[in-house]
């Protein structure tokens, strides 16, 4: 007897209640196999499950017995696992799509163990996922803007089957332009979905090779998407930028020392990677290794005079000519008198 599409589901069911402690026996088994099905009107027999159990145990070696005080089947290992093909190709894609997705959403002991049930998965499983598909480029960091959902299962498909794409892109400059792309990465940023593509064409004119550049496009910025023929070979260095969350190309500023009182302080730990140097009294000089110039920007402009930097002049002038923009455009609104 093998697992065959006929009882596939019988037996994730099955491996499943054991997983859990749930002690299945035919009572049990038999009500959640009901509950999974719509329509309520699931049915096997004692001897099935029975079956079930021995072809476990025979086949696969599963520590399993029969709990006579809770009558019912458990692992006598609850570490044993088996390596059964038994996800269908879109369970495998759902699977490994919810897990990259929480992957990163998870504080580390749980994100490492996201990580290893995945490499798992795609191991003892090898329907439907090429090893070319190159999950690793999912990189999770729901959406804020609504994605069209045919819009995404065009881009999904292209992406994992390295195929082009042609797209009807509105930027935010509401300049709307038709491209021919290579959907590289597809990633999940600071809550919306994002592609990273190489742009093969644009409004209908070829792009030369050695002039085909990298784009970052919302999904949600875009109108249509067609699958084409046209193949692409997976860009590794794209791929790694994307899993080291570098979605998008912003100026770095490194080693920014900065003076916080306590309310600042509070913050950002959250925000930074930091490095306390020293204390002044109530204030803490700390050190950003390196950090995006407009997240230092704004989080001193939004403190409020309780973060101040210490070096980069530059970035202080910057900070300070956005606050005089905003008091001269407060001012002329409300008739206020700042100077």
């Amino acid at each position: 007897m093998g697992v065959t599409k006929y009882n596939i589901q019988r037996i994730k069911r099955l491996l499943s209640m054991l997983k859990e402690n749930r002690y299945p026996n035919y009572p049990r088994f038999l009500a959640e196999m009901k509950r999974q099905d719509i329509a309520g009107a699931y049915n096997l027999s004692a001897r099935t499950l029975q079956r079930d159990i021995a072809f476990l145990k025979s086949e696969y070696g599963a520590p399993i017995r029969y709990d006579f005080e809770r009558k019912g089947y458990y692992l006598t290992d609850p570490d044993w696992s088996v390596d059964i093909p038994l996800l269908e190709d879109s369970e495998m894609r759902a699977a490994v799509l919810g897990a990259r997705l929480a992957e990163n959403l998870m504080p580390a002991p749980v994100k490492q163990q996201m990580r290893s049930a995945v490499d798992t998965l795609l191991t003892v499983n090898d329907k439907g996922m090429d090893e070319k598909a190159v999950l690793l480029s999912l990189v999770a960091l729901g959406s804020h803007a609504a994605v069209k959902p045919d819009v995404f299962r065009v881009i999904f498909d292209a992406w994992q089957q390295h195929r082009c794409v042609k797209v009807r892109y509105t930027p935010v400059t509401d300049v709307e332009s038709e491209r021919l792309i290579e959907p590289q990465a597809l990633a999940f940023y600071e809550g919306n979905w994002y592609i990273k593509a190489v742009s093969r064409t644009k409004n209908g004119k070829p792009i030369p090779p050695e002039q085909c550049h990298l784009l970052t496009l919302a999904l949600h910025r875009i109108r249509c998407a067609e699958a084409t023929p046209l193949t692409f070979e997976p860009d590794q260095k794209i791929i790694d930028a994307v899993n080291r969350r570098e979605i998008f190309v912003f100026p770095m500023v490194r080693d920014i020392r900065l003076r916080l009182g306590p309310e600042a302080r509070k913050f950002i730990v959250e925000q930074f990677d930091v490095t306390e140097e020293s204390r002044e009294g109530d204030f803490s000089i700390v050190c950003i290794p390196s950090a995006p110039e407009y997240r230092i920007v704004n989080f001193v402009l939004v403190e409020g005079g309780d973060a101040v930097l210490l070096n980069h002049p530059e970035l202080a002038a910057k900070v300070i000519e956005r606050a005089r923009r905003c008091i001269e455009a407060l001012s002329k609104k409300w008739n206020f008198d700042f100077f």
